[in-house]
Parts: structure tokens; sequence; C-alpha cells
């Protein structure tokens, strides 16, 4: 073995940050659940903790004190991290591109622990994790595993911080207490790619198959094509990220899939990811289940990692494994053999479905077009009329006599009438002084 491929000793806890909204949520959730005693206080003398973020975040998180219950276990890096060419790639209405920006941060992080020869804890700012996850990786990593790969379901963030026993008062739960809290509150996102949900995802990367008890998610069986790197012991030190670490990152560094470890039983360790409810991760259509065409297409951009990671069914749970575990496993068999027969399909399918988005977006740009003539037809015609009525009321006023019909009547019908009261009461009078004839 080369000294390059020796197994680390030593870790780097590394964590990509910015921002107002996730470094409040990394200080005041994230923090404390890694200081439980099964986490970050399991590491080896010789590990750091390392927070990699833009120059401008730099000063604020060196000086913060939530930080320094870390500093007393570990050495904490606050490491400036140049975001001049992820920024570059930002799209409009966006501050940043958040992916370039972790991209650019792990990139460095990886660049750094190839220097000493260490091994790689990738964290999030919206991570929890369960007690002993960092007491579990040491341990895998001790065994033989050069990468330890796990599936960190994604939950609604607003819902789980507004659940007042989220953690009990503990700094991080037991795994089942925590699978039985996560269950609670999923995320959209998980939700659509459940195998019995009525919308699904246009791009699904993983299937869900739920196991209930009364109506209420006792857990879930998994098979997915990403799972996050949690740890990594590099073989290949000079191979960089060059895309998400849950690309083909693991590949370059770890050629031999023999070396990564997948976490198939919550009970060895367990983390979620918290992300705004409304966020939307792809476009979603109605359709009973996952499909296994458009699982097809996905698996087509996938490397041999992904594709041993799919074989693992993985299992989140609360309670102990019995038949409803055992139902799940043979559905998601029979799944699984059905999407075998159409992955040499994907390439096709992936033109297929590029294609059917094509004409979608041609078919909503038609209606829009049409629309927004419609709306200016309307306006067109509401405006000729209302200018044809204002000419028709002009042409009227341009033609009208200066004296009117019953302005020179109303005089004449005026002297007619008393001409015509005179008269008859002079006729009155002439009548009263005529004497009777015969009297």
């Amino acid at each position: 073995m080369t000294a390059a491929a020796m197994p680390a000793t030593q870790y780097d806890v590394v964590t990509a940050v910015w921002g107002a909204e996730f470094i409040d949520l990394f200080l005041d959730l994230c923090i404390p659940n890694q200081l439980s005693p099964g986490n970050l206080p399991a590491l080896p003398p010789g590990s750091r903790y390392r927070v990699l973020t833009p120059a401008a975040d730099v000063p604020f998180l060196a000086s913060h004190r939530g930080l320094d219950p870390v500093r007393r276990l570990l050495p904490v890096d606050i490491v400036d991290v140049d975001m001049t060419d992820a920024d570059r790639a930002t799209r409009p209405g966006e501050r940043w591109n958040t992916h370039k920006r972790m991209i650019a941060c792990h990139r460095k992080a990886a660049a750094d622990a190839g220097v000493d020869g260490r091994a790689l804890i990738f964290l999030a700012p919206d991570f929890i994790l369960s007690e002993g996850t960092m007491a579990g990786l040491v341990r895998m990593h001790r065994a033989g595993a050069r990468a330890v790969m796990t599936m960190n379901l994604r939950l609604s963030r607003e819902a789980f911080l507004a659940d007042p026993s989220r953690l009990n008062g503990k700094a991080a739960l037991a795994p089942r207490e925590l699978v039985a809290v996560a269950m609670r509150h999923l995320h959209p996102w998980t939700q659509s790619l459940m195998s019995d949900a009525t919308r699904t995802s246009d791009n699904p990367t993983a299937v869900y198959w739920p196991v209930r008890s009364n109506g209420l998610l006792d857990g879930v069986l998994a098979r997915s094509f990403y799972l996050h790197p949690m740890l990594v012991d590099p073989v290949v030190r000079n191979r960089l990220p060059g895309g998400p670490i849950d690309s083909h990152y693991v590949r370059d560094c770890c050629p031999d899939i023999t070396d990564c470890r997948v976490v198939d039983d919550s009970d060895e360790l367990i983390v979620f990811e918290l992300s705004p409810a409304g966020r939307a991760i792809g476009r979603d259509i109605s359709r009973d289940g996952v499909s296994p065409l458009r699982l097809a297409a996905a698996a087509a951009g996938c490397d041999r990692h992904h594709v041993s990671y799919w074989r693992h069914s993985i299992r989140l749970h609360a309670g102990e494994l019995d038949e409803r575990w055992a139902a799940a496993e043979a559905a998601s068999l029979r799944f699984a053999r059905r999407f075998v027969r159409l992955r040499p399909w994907g390439a096709v399918l992936v033109t297929v479905f590029e294609t059917v988005k094509w004409l979608r977006r041609r078919h909503d740009g038609y209606e829009t077009a049409l629309r927004k003539a419609g709306r200016r037809y309307r306006h067109t015609v509401r405006r000729a009329r209302a200018e044809a009525g204002s000419a028709a009321r002009d042409m009227r006023k341009a033609i009208r006599p200066p004296v009117t019909t019953k302005q020179v009547a109303r005089p004449v019908r005026l002297i007619w009438h008393r001409t015509a009261k005179a008269w008859t009461l002079g006729l009155k009078r002439v009548r009263r002084r005529t004497p009777m004839v015969g009297r």
C-alpha cells in the first residue's frame, strides 16, 4: 500500500456556510447538536473543525461565542474561500449560486486535507445528527471503509423547528427517537418520492416505501442512486470535487466500490437535512408513485458507484423490524427488478423526456402568447369603441344648432298659453254682464 493510500488517523470536520439564514441555524441548532457525547467529543486527538465561508462572513464567525464550546474540544479554523468564480455563475434573481459556492468550499477542504493525509467528515449547516453519528463514522472507518455513504432524508425546516418536543431537551437523540420525530415532518420533496404518492417528481433519484402503523408513519425503506458521503478518506488524494460531492467525487477518489460502506440501517447512525418547505426540487407531475421510466432516465447519468448504492435497501425505522418491513422489502425488490429491465433504455428515455419537456415548454409558451394576444385584442376593441363613442359625441356637438327647437318652442307655448287664458277670462266677464234673454 502506497503512502497516499494509507488510512488517515485524524479528521477534518467540514461545514460550508454563508448568509444569515444558514449561519443562524448552524450556530443555534447544529453546533449544540454536534457537541453531544457521541459526536465531536468522540473524534480522536489531532482532528480539527473547519468552517468554510466567503470573506464577508469570516469576522462574524471568527468572533462568535457559539463556537467556543467547539474550540474547547478541537482547533477551529474559519477558512476564507474565494467565491469569485463561483458567483460568476449566479442566475438572474439570485444573490449567489449555492451549488458553485458549495463546490468551491469542498474543493478547498479536500485540497487542505490532502496535504496532511486527513479524512474528511462532510457536514452541512442544516444537518441534524443522531447521538453517536461521528463515533459510528470513526468506527466504520477503522474497520476499513474509505467512504461512508448515508441516506439523509429532507425534513421541513419550519415544521421541525416549530415542534417543541423535537429534541426533548437533549443535544442529540438516539437514532430511533430521531427517526420517530423526523417521520412527522417530512419535506414535500421526500413525500413526492413515496411509492404511494399521488404527485411525484419528474426527475426522481430515489424511491421510498413507507411503513405505517394505524395510519402513522413508523419509517421508510429507501433505495437511492445519490447518497451523501458523510466520511471520505481518499485513496487518490489529488482528485478534488469537480461537482457536488454526491456526484462523481467518491468514484474518483475511492475507485474500489468495496471501499465504500453504505449505512443501510438507521440504528447504526442517521442524519436528516432541514430544508425550507417551499423549496422546490424538480417539477411535480400527477402520477401514482415514482415512474420506473423516469428513474431509468435519471440513472443514465449515474456511475458504477451510484448503481451500487441502489442495490442497498436502507431502513430508517423508529421501532423493531417486523413483517411490515418484509412486505416493504418485497415491494422494493419487485420495483427494482422492473427498473433493471428498463435501465438499458435510460439514454433513449432521457431524449424522450427532454423532447416532451421541450414540447411542453413550447405549448405553454404558445398558450401564454395566445392569452397575451387575447388581452391585447380585448384592450384594442375596448379602446376603439371608446374612441368611436368619443368621436360620435364630438360630431353631435359640432352639428348641434346654437338654439334648439325646445328652446324656441317654450316661449311660444308660454305666450299661447297666457293669451288663451286671458281670452277665456275676458269671455267669462262678457257673459256675466250680458242679461239672459227672456228674463
